[in-house]
């Protein structure tokens, strides 16, 4: 009887040192809660892969996006005659900034000055000849984009309507 007993013992003190050892599960993963507001880029045809214009671009936008929880999207054009309805497609969506790095100035200067609602934030290409900017268009150098970025992109979120109302 008494071996039946301490064998008992031992099993149930083996059972509880197993359930304490025991990898627990990973914690499922949350979703990420967004501000209501958005920054969206337009890049040009090559994207957001590395070496393109716009990857630094679209980095320095997700980092801010990581600390301000504004929403961030992009949209790649295929060439000139793209650059307009890709405009026009971000406005509609209400961004709350437009970022673009595409070749089209001209376009984003036109629009700017179309939509004095919306806000612009235009990337010059080095070397490119540098062009002036409007009271919601401000045209900043490559070199200056990532802090002109965070600094946006903080301002969203600063003035971005509290969650649920």
């Amino acid at each position: 009887m008494r071996i039946w007993l301490a064998a008992g013992v031992v099993v149930i003190a083996a059972a509880v040192a197993a359930w304490g050892v025991w990898p627990s599960p990973a914690p499922a993963e949350q979703a990420r809660h967004y501000l209501d507001t958005s920054a969206c880029l337009l890049t040009g045809p090559s994207g957001i892969v590395v070496g393109a214009p716009a990857a630094p671009v679209w980095a320095a936008m997700q980092s801010a996006s990581l600390a301000t929880h504004v929403m961030v999207s992009y949209l790649s054009d295929t060439g000139p005659t793209d650059v307009g309805p890709m405009l026009n497609t971000l406005i509609e969506r209400q961004c709350g900034v437009i970022v673009a790095t595409s070749d089209a100035a001209a376009d984003v200067l036109a629009a700017g000055k179309a939509n004095p609602h919306q806000q612009f934030l235009l990337v010059a290409a080095p070397g490119a000849a540098s062009a002036a900017g409007t009271a919601n268009t401000t045209v900043v150098s490559q070199a200056d984009a990532s802090g002109r970025i965070d600094q946006v992109i903080r301002t969203l979120a600063a003035n971005a309507p509290p969650p649920g109302s």
